[in-house]
């Protein structure tokens, strides 16, 4: 479940970014104050947070994966 949160998430930020570009590239002289505006009010806060999440969730992987791969959790059968 994580990689795919981790995929999403990925996904969600390159969206957010590729919006913020598109944003700035339709911004005329008389919109270019308001669109900066707005993606600083708007975009910005949710790219942040985000980020933030993919953070989280990429560190919640690496915690499990060092988890599963404890020597504990190996088990050798002999016989």
């Amino acid at each position: 479940m994580t990689e795919i949160e981790i995929f999403a998430l990925e996904s969600r930020i390159e969206s957010i970014n590729n919006a913020i570009a598109q944003m700035r590239r339709d911004a005329t002289p008389a919109t270019d104050a308001n669109v900066e505006m707005a993606i600083e009010m708007l975009a910005l806060p949710e790219l942040e947070r985000v980020e933030a999440q993919l953070v989280e969730a990429r560190q919640k992987s690496a915690d499990m994966d060092k988890f599963l791969n404890n020597p504990i959790f190996k088990k050798e059968i002999i016989i």
